[in-house]
């Protein structure tokens, strides 16, 4: 999932109530693992639609065939879901049992102690059978303190959506490099046509950094030193930038202010030709008849040291304040076991999190190959409180930059800055 950005979560919020809050995640103690009661009835908040909440809508009914555990599911979208599990870990209320959040705030949930290890809770040949089957990024983004807080359920990450006529119209093929992407974005180029190079949601306060990210970290950037001092205005923070301006001038007009539904649409229409960065399939799949057949997918290209699209995601956890955290942690595992995510996930619109699962469903939908060889290299962002105070800084300095207004160098060293005070301000140094 494409970090929202919209919504701002501060790390004081996530960390209130911290100083009383009980369990493993506050003390790193032993948790017994309690027999599940008759007649047990969990709460699950989720998303409502898409990959990230159909899949919980279609088959909680058949968990609970299976379990004899009821689940109260409520779903919700994504800004109104973040807000109500921020409020209710605030007040420490047992309100929800299973929360799924987004990735960018689990370490700074089990920091304050508001979400459960489930090493003690799901047995330890499930977990292990579990992460010998995931990508290393995934559970890495689902890790704090040496125990597991989460399970990743269902995965995404950024990948490559090209139009294979337009580069063959030039005579190229499909772009392994961001050297030879950015030679096929400016080769295309035919306003008579109505044809344009670069694709990508280079709105400032949502996507701008995630876009210039992949180029950074593909070439060997790091967005913070080892003592959380941002780092990314360096020399490759700033060619990066300069390599992403000359791709936004092979945009179609207005391109530098593209949404994530512009983005879709002009690939869709066949008026764009390779978006590195995209998030979803959705350009595949509103394209007319005589465009889809154009639209392939690929892994995002590779820089000087590395492929690195960025990882997205929510996954399951359990929260601290749950009145039967063992039933939760039984409906995460069995969302997160090899039967559920190889059978009933993708038919019910989901994106599997397991290796095995995606090998079983390869050919369901035509990306899904270039999804899940991108899940294998995908980065995964730092997973701090205040990160969406700082993608939206630097994403307005970026947008800046795109219309020309200051230099690469100006402009990362303005989201530095502001990055460095948030850091300062949220006590890390």
């Amino acid at each position: 999932m494409a970090q929202k950005t919209s919504l701002v979560v501060k790390r004081r919020d996530l960390l209130k109530g911290a100083a009383v809050a009980s369990g493993i995640a506050a003390t790193g103690g032993a948790l017994a693992r309690p027999a599940i009661a008759k007649d047990t009835t969990i709460t699950a908040i989720t998303l409502g639609q898409g990959i990230f909440g159909q899949p919980f809508v279609d088959l909680t009914p058949e968990f609970t065939k299976q379990t004899g555990i009821k689940v109260n599911l409520i779903t919700m979208g994504y800004n109104e879901s973040i807000q109500k599990q921020v409020a209710a870990f605030a007040a420490h209320s047992s309100a929800y049992d299973v929360v799924q959040i987004d990735s960018i705030y689990l370490k700074g949930y089990a920091q304050a102690g508001h979400i459960q290890p489930l090493d003690n809770l799901i047995a330890a040949d499930q977990l292990k059978d579990f992460f010998s089957d995931i990508p290393p990024a995934l559970r890495e983004m689902y890790a704090a303190k040496d125990h597991t807080y989460g399970m990743a359920t269902v995965a995404n990450c950024q990948r490559l959506i090209y139009n294979g006529a337009h580069l063959k119209a030039v005579g190229l093929g499909v772009p392994q490099t961001w050297d030879e992407l950015l030679t096929g974005c400016q080769k295309v180029v035919d306003p008579a046509a109505k044809r344009y190079g670069f694709i990508a949601g280079t709105e400032r306060l949502i996507k701008a950094f995630s876009v210039w990210l992949p180029i950074f970290w593909a070439n060997g950037g790091a967005l913070f030193d080892d003592k959380m001092h941002p780092t990314f205005a360096d020399q490759t923070g700033v060619d990066a930038l300069a390599f992403l301006l000359e791709l936004v001038k092979t945009m179609p007009t207005g391109g530098a202010a593209y949404t994530e539904a512009d983005e879709t649409k002009a690939m869709a229409t066949g008026l764009g030709t390779l978006d590195p960065v995209a998030w979803i399939p959705d350009a595949i799949v509103t394209a007319p008849p005589n465009v889809r057949p154009q639209l392939g997918s690929a892994v995002s290209p590779k820089g000087k040291v590395r492929n690195a699209p960025v990882m997205g995601g929510m996954g399951l956890t359990v929260s601290n304040y749950s009145k039967d955290p063992k039933a939760a942690a039984e409906y995460i595992a069995w969302f997160n076991s090899r039967d559920v995510q190889s059978k009933d996930l993708v038919p019910h619109g989901g994106q599997p999190c397991r290796n095995s699962a995606w090998d079983a469903n390869m050919g369901a939908k035509p990306w899904f190959p270039a999804v899940s060889a991108s899940l294998k290299v995908a980065m995964v962002r730092p997973q701090l409180p205040e990160w969406g105070q700082i993608d939206s800084a630097a994403g307005v300095q970026l947008s800046r930059a795109f219309v020309g207004e200051i230099t690469p160098k100006e402009a990362l060293e303005n989201a530095r800055k502001a990055a460095d005070g948030i850091m300062r301000d949220a006590g890390y140094y």
